[in-house]
């Protein structure tokens, strides 16, 4: 069988967005739920949050957006099963007439389908704050969203050439880390906590590493243009090692088992 097809896919996305349906509308009500509550907390003061004695509730909501983007991207791919309840769900995917490669690239693909919906929750959630404020009729009411870009544009002004190397690794850091937590969610077995326990190993391998590695506090102006290439290479590979067994631990999947897919 070939292993990617688009028409054979288009019809998968199809039967998985109309079968997940429930589960993305379920998400979306989630986060816009509780995206409204703490918009509304922090910018009536319900929650205050001062810096030097001046009110950054605003401030304070665009780190809250901000975080909720940054998890959803990083663990996302841990989420890939968490509309399957049961052996049944399983089941009907593993029966699917399509190829393994396609079936994996649809269920890595949830985080990236909520991602939007996350987004759109966000901006009705910001409208409601502010009509919400404005009835009340609050002083300094203002959209989250005008906020958020201010300080977006305020931090792309500030990266410079010296910030170049901290931008690039920690791109590199977010790439890796989504792999792993893709790695995470096909090796666990439990869909709902696969996230949590993908944390916990990441814990621990992060203070086996540290532990192991001897100290090396170099500045950032004597690491060489070759040393951030062999970096590159190194989490280049890892990041395609994460998901090559990602992939094969999906393959391998069975409709009843244990803790792990092994």
């Amino acid at each position: 069988m070939i292993q990617f097809n688009f028409n054979r896919f288009g019809k998968l996305a199809k039967w998985s967005l109309t079968n997940d349906k429930g589960y993305y509308v379920k998400s979306f009500l989630q986060v816009f739920v509780i995206t409204t509550l703490a918009f509304i907390a922090f910018t009536t003061n319900f929650l205050k949050f001062n810096v030097n004695g001046n009110s950054q509730v605003y401030v304070s909501c665009s780190v809250f957006v901000i975080i909720l983007i940054m998890v959803t991207v990083i663990t996302g791919p841990a989420w890939m099963f968490m509309n399957e309840k049961g052996g049944h769900e399983r089941q009907a995917l593993l029966m699917l007439p399509a190829s393994n490669f396609e079936k994996y690239l649809m269920r890595y693909s949830t985080w990236i389908i909520l991602l939007p919906l996350y987004i759109a929750g966000f901006f009705v959630a910001d409208l409601i704050q502010y009509l919400v404020n404005v009835v009340a009729g609050n002083e300094g009411v203002m959209f989250v969203t005008t906020k958020l870009m201010d300080i977006i544009s305020k931090l792309l002004r500030e990266v410079g050439p010296d910030q170049n190397r901290l931008t690039h690794a920690l791109i590199a850091m977010l790439l890796w880390l989504n792999s792993f937590y893709a790695l995470g969610g096909t090796f666990f077995r439990s869909h709902k906590f696969a996230w949590v326990l993908t944390t916990v190993t990441f814990i621990v391998l992060g203070v086996l590493w540290i532990s192991v590695m001897p100290d090396s506090s170099q500045d950032s102006e004597k690491i060489t243009m070759l040393e951030v290439v062999i970096w590159d290479v190194i989490f280049g590979a890892w990041f395609l090692l994460n998901f090559w067994l990602s992939y094969r631990l999906f393959c391998r999947q069975q409709i009843k088992g244990k803790f792990v897919n092994l």
